[in-house]
């Protein structure tokens, strides 16, 4: 398996998808994470923010909700910053045709969009994939985002406790972490977090419950 970092310049990307996130981009001093799944047709975003100074987080929230694919959009507050939880349908976003080689490329093996680090200027996309895809995943890339490829490094996935986990397990694991709803006090309900997953509370909690024990399992033996 191999990790590889793509640089995508943010003046090269000009399709009409990103452009109407072009104003939040704006509004953003950094942002780390950028995790995804999806639930159906729908894809599921978690990233950490830092807005800049004098920035209103509700105005943010209500002017996403406006752009017709995304169909929820939260900022859950994190010591000095946000993490944005944003849902959207897939297929109603303006996509460039090209885009969909995205997925079409996810269907020939293991190709996993791990996390973005991003600032108004540049984004850093860091996508994990089997050693011989790795020519397939770095031609879409650089065909559909304009990415310079950056650097690419051995990926152990199996040195990480949440390889063990099912797709539903770790998709609650991280939503309930990245969240606060392991914080002290608790940042999210099991509640929210189980309309967030489109998912009963007792699913969400069984989920959760098998979930860390599996992670406990691997880390005490």
């Amino acid at each position: 398996m191999k990790r590889i970092k793509f640089k995508i310049p943010m003046d090269r990307i000009n399709y009409e998808f990103f452009n109407a996130f072009k104003w939040f981009m704006d509004l953003v001093e950094w942002g780390y994470g950028d995790t995804y799944f999806f639930i159906g047709s729908d894809v599921v975003k978690l990233v950490e923010i830092k807005f800049k100074e004098d920035v209103n987080p509700e105005k943010i929230v209500k002017k996403l909700l406006e752009i017709p694919h995304v169909k929820d959009a939260k900022l859950i507050p994190k010591n000095d910053h946000y993490v944005l939880y944003a849902r959207a349908n897939i297929f109603e976003a303006p996509l460039p045709q090209n885009a969909m080689e995205i997925f079409d490329i996810q269907k020939k093996g293991m190709v996993i969009f791990e996390k973005g680090t991003f600032t108004s200027s540049e984004v850093y996309l860091y996508v994990i994939c089997e050693d011989e895809l790795v020519g397939d995943v770095i031609a879409v890339i650089k065909k559909v985002y304009h990415g310079e490829l950056a650097s690419i490094e051995e990926y152990s996935p199996e040195e990480s406790p949440l390889s063990k986990l099912t797709g539903k397990q770790l998709e609650a694991l991280l939503l309930a972490y990245k969240s606060g709803y392991f914080d002290s006090p608790r940042r999210i309900t099991l509640r929210e977090l189980a309309e967030m997953l489109n998912l009963s509370p007792s699913t969400v909690k069984e989920h959760l419950r098998k979930a860390q024990k599996k992670v406990f399992e691997e880390l005490i033996g």
